[in-house]
């Protein structure tokens, strides 16, 4: 319930906060975007309105000085009148001095300076020489002023005769203490916290920084992405830049602007976190806004999801329990909304389910499972028909069973076969075999259909081999209960067949039909107790993976070739069984046994009968010898006969193993498929008469 109410919580709230946090993440964006064109206008313009500011500390001074050095008469003027003339200047505009120094040496000022002028050249200061390598105003970086305590920045031009003699240079001082006076008008101007007022020279000296003392330092210097570019505008000589970068790792907006009258620009940084910080408040008011709203939807969908998961964790348990096979999970309807009708549908769905593996159960005990599958679970599953496909047919055998149990109680007959086709039908199932058909003790069942295999082959031989090797544990078991031995046969055949529902509306099966089936079965027929033989198509797939005893060849009636059948001792691959070793060798008796001759044509009694006599004897097999021809392969019945050639009570079932004619007589080897008890003895003391107890 628990995980539900959170998907529930989840896929609600999910989407509400997505939605608050993309508006959110929007507005706060284009807010931002407004703010900083905002900033911008306002930079730009305070901008201007600061480098109006510096102008007007240059401008009439700079004025003032062209037309003073465009004036003839200036060099006529005697010191004192040249002194009260930079005097009356000095007292209109915000300058610290007015001076003149002349090319013979002579220095005069608006400053009544006294001692406190040492005795110096100052046609070696860097305004003189500046001036006069250029043909206008110079301005030169901050230096020591002619005040004691202070630095001022030097504006001078040279002055010339007539006829181009130059007279000296004239200039004056602008103390930076007139910039800094000029300071919180500035800030007035930008009004955001922190906002940097720079003036530097064309080479990136400063001539003054509101926040620090770098008076003498170079723009550029710092690694700051936003001076490094103001360092290159500045060396594409452009006149004005504007642009945000970072300084110290914060976003700043940056520009400068050069002075209308000389090489002076006027800069302004100014941080966006300043700028921007309403915009964060009005963020962190949304964020709390939203926070609050989101815990109200919160509790009301924890409250609808308690109501929802209840029922639905009722559904969830009931469910994995009939996962499980537990189909008693009869829910009570909790309410009259869709969810109770849902518990309704599924009550019904549960009986349903009962009845559906009732008979799923039922019918899988008269056809394989997976049968049984395919038939209830396709549409198609019951129509009548098949398909050609190929596969691999197992079919096997009890020997001498009927002969076996004639005499038994049909309860115990019932529970030998049971234990035989119990184990036998596990096996097939464990290998995925279908099993098609049980008639008596016979199986029938093939591999690759319905569902495709593509080691059918080898699927099939590995499962005959383990049928074979599982009659040790059947046999263990019947002689605990008296109950006589098994001994089976097994052939196996691949090939191709139709495959599908045989029957008619009423009555249907699953399985093979064709020739090759058939023939199986006669494969089947040459096998002896414990042998496995597969046709030469299978052999032909295994072939590597197989260990072959004998190769047996046969003549079968409609094939004008020999046959080879393939003597199977054991399988490797995945599998790996082998099957024991169970050849004898019928040893020579003293006293020959005289025994008549009937065969058995599928399974009646040929009432014609011959006379031959056991010569050679084991437990399990037999050499006879007879004046009347014998074929290898064919089923006999031996009545054992006394001196008198009377029949002794009890009967003796083998299968012609070998046939051949030596001298006058045939001689045949036999393999004993079912001994009465009697005979048994007979012929044990037969052998032990001749061998002694201790040979096999």
């Amino acid at each position: 319930m628990k995980k539900l109410r959170t998907m529930f919580l989840l896929y609600i709230l999910l989407p509400v906060i997505l939605i608050f946090t993309i508006t959110g993440l929007i507005s706060f964006g284009v807010a931002r975007k407004i703010v900083i064109e905002q900033l911008t206008d306002l930079g730009a313009l305070s901008l201007k309105q600061a480098s109006d500011e510096i102008d007007s500390s240059f401008g009439t001074g700079i004025d003032t000085l062209r037309v003073l050095t465009s004036s003839a008469a200036l060099a006529g003027y005697s010191d004192d009148r040249l002194r009260k003339v930079f005097k009356e200047i000095k007292g209109r505009f915000p300058v610290q001095s007015i001076f003149m120094a002349f090319s013979d040496g002579k220095f005069v000022s608006s400053l009544d300076l006294g001692s406190c002028l040492p005795q110096k050249d100052f046609r070696f200061e860097p305004w003189y020489i500046e001036a006069l390598d250029s043909d206008g105003v110079v301005v030169t970086p901050p230096q020591k002023s002619l005040l004691p305590g202070d630095a001022a920045v030097t504006v001078a031009c040279k002055v010339l005769e007539a006829n181009g003699r130059l007279v000296g240079v004239l200039g004056y001082n602008v103390a930076l203490a007139t910039f800094r006076r000029r300071l919180p008008k500035i800030r007035a101007i930008t009004k955001y916290e922190g906002t940097v007022f720079s003036i530097f020279l064309r080479d990136g000296s400063y001539v003054m920084r509101s926040n620090k003392a770098t008076i003498g330092t170079t723009l550029g210097r710092s690694h700051d992405d936003l001076c490094i570019r103001m360092r290159r505008a500045l060396g594409e000589d452009k006149k004005n830049w504007r642009s945000i970068g970072r300084i110290d790792g914060d976003y700043w907006w940056g520009g400068f602007q050069k002075s209308r009258y000389t090489d002076l620009f006027v800069a302004l940084e100014i941080p966006l976190t300043a700028a921007v910080r309403p915009v964060l408040v009005l963020g962190g008011a949304f964020l709390l806004l939203g926070l609050a709203a989101v815990a109200v939807l919160s509790l009301v969908l924890s409250t609808m999801a308690h109501k929802i998961a209840r029922p639905v964790n009722m559904l969830a348990e009931a469910a994995v329990k009939m996962s499980r096979g537990d189909y008693n999970q009869t829910l009570p309807v909790v309410s009259t909304d869709e969810l109770g009708t849902l518990i309704q549908a599924f009550n019904t769905m549960v009986e349903g389910l009962k009845q559906r593996d009732f008979i799923r159960n039922t019918f899988g005990r008269y056809v394989t499972q997976e049968v049984a599958d395919q038939l209830l679970e396709s549409e198609d599953g019951l129509t009548m028909g098949g398909e050609s496909r190929e596969i691999s047919m197992l079919i096997s055998d009890l020997r001498g069973f009927t002969a076996q149990t004639a005499s038994m109680d049909p309860e115990k007959v019932l529970h030998l076969l049971n234990r035989y086709l119990g184990k036998m039908v596990e096996i097939l199932l464990d290998y995925r075999a279908i099993v098609d058909e049980i008639e008596g003790d016979g199986i029938l069942a093939f591999f690759g259909a319905p569902v495709p295999m593509d080691d059918h082959p080898l699927r099939a031989v590995a499962c005959a081999v383990a049928m074979q090797t599982a009659m040790d544990e059947i046999n263990d078991l019947n002689e605990r209960e008296n109950l006589p031995r098994l001994e089976m046969g097994i052939g196996v055949n691949t090939g191709t067949v139709v495959v599908g529902n045989i029957g008619s509306e009423r009555r249907t099966k699953y399985g093979a039909v064709g020739s090759e089936v058939n023939f199986t079965g006669r494969i089947e027929s040459y096998t002896v107790g414990g042998q496995v033989l597969i046709s030469e198509p299978t052999f032909t797939r295994v072939r590597e993976l197989v260990t072959v005893g004998d190769v047996v060849h046969v003549e079968l009636k409609g094939i004008q070739r020999m046959v080879r059948l393939y003597d199977i001792r054991g399988v490797a691959g995945p599998y790996n069984l082998t099957l024991p070793d169970t050849a004898e060798v019928p040893l020579m008796i003293e006293r020959k046994i005289p025994v008549r001759v009937q065969l058995i044509h599928k399974k009646v009694v040929d009432q014609s009968d011959a006379t031959a006599w056991i010569t050679h004897l084991s437990e399990r097999s037999a050499r006879i010898v007879s004046k009347t021809e014998t074929q290898a392969h064919e089923e006999i019945r031996l009545d054992v006969l006394d001196g008198r050639l009377d029949k002794i009570p009890g009967e003796v079932f083998a299968k012609v193993l070998t046939a051949h004619m030596e001298g006058e007589q045939w001689e045949a080897e036999i393999r004993f498929t079912f001994i009465s008890p009697r005979i048994r003895r007979m012929f044990r003391n037969t052998f032990m008469t001749a061998h002694g107890p201790g040979v096999a």
